[in-house]
């Protein structure tokens, strides 16, 4: 897997709190036994949200984190299976 993110909106979100929303969504992401997309979480006035298409084998999807309506981070991710 491979993947790139990136904050869009500095003055309405940290990095610290960035990781934080994304590690608590995906661990209840996890929890579920589920590892792509088709997910959405909220804390307070943050919504985390992850969309992919493909499987296992070859995905590629994008998540993003939402302070209220505005998208103040991204991430783009694609990978697969090396050898089946």
């Amino acid at each position: 897997m491979n993947y790139y993110g990136y904050i869009l909106e500095p003055d309405l979100i940290t990095g610290s709190q960035t990781g934080a929303m994304i590690q608590a969504s995906l661990s209840r992401m996890y929890k579920e036994d589920r590892f792509l997309g088709g997910y959405q979480h909220t804390e307070g006035d943050l919504t985390y949200i992850d969309t992919s298409e493909g499987d296992v084998a070859h995905f590629t999807g994008r998540e993003w984190i939402l302070r209220g309506e505005t998208k103040v981070y991204e991430l783009v991710y694609h990978g697969g299976l090396i050898k089946e």
